[in-house]
């Protein structure tokens, strides 16, 4: 243990500090934290860094990437799509033949037992699948309504909504209720726009 007589010390002082530094605990160097004054540490200030984030979360949204091959999603603000209505950039004749069902389902997907979320997945994920193969005509089916009361279908309500909204708004070019033989307004026809390809 550490002693340290000084001479400048009374005897009675000077025992006191042997009985104090006897007692004492010597640490040993492997448990001491030494902090070094000088370093600094730069911190983003936050209205930056959120900037950051939204900026790049922007730039992912915009461009899609598939591992095998490119193609464009934009982010316009294009009209809202309404299943029994007519959209824009769309020949009459192309848009009364999804009307009517002679422009025959390529693909169906029937969501009977899927939860919403489950069906908000399922969905986004095959209709980018299908823009990218370039097949455009489907047929969704939601179902039509729930319960005694007659309210109406979630995925019903929710499935035009989401083709609404990126990412399927952006390749979505017409949807229709469907004719009695297909499901009626229980099911949907979808077109898709013709699939675009950026090369590298």
């Amino acid at each position: 243990m550490v002693k340290n007589k000084n001479n400048n010390l009374s005897d009675e002082d000077n025992k006191l500090w042997e009985t104090v530094s006897n007692k004492a605990i010597k640490y040993k160097k492997t448990n001491r934290i030494i902090l070094n004054d000088k370093a600094e540490i730069k911190k983003q200030p936050l209205k930056e860094e959120m900037q950051s984030v939204a900026k790049k979360k922007d730039i992912l949204n915009k461009t899609k990437f598939n591992k095998e091959k490119k193609f464009i999603i934009n982010k316009n603000n294009l009209e809202n799509l309404d299943p029994r209505q007519i959209p824009s950039g769309i020949s009459l004749k192309q848009a009364q033949d999804l009307k009517k069902g002679k422009l025959r389902p390529e693909k169906i997907y029937d969501l009977h037992g899927y939860t919403q979320f489950r069906a908000h997945n399922y969905l986004n994920e095959e209709i980018i699948k299908c823009y990218k193969r370039n097949i455009r005509a489907l047929l969704i089916i939601t179902g039509k309504k729930v319960g005694a009361s007659g309210a109406e279908g979630v995925l019903k309500k929710e499935v035009p909504r989401w083709l609404n909204v990126s990412p399927l708004r952006e390749v979505v070019l017409m949807t229709s209720w469907a004719t009695p033989r297909d499901g009626g307004e229980g099911a949907l026809y979808v077109l898709l726009k013709r699939y675009k390809e950026i090369n590298n």
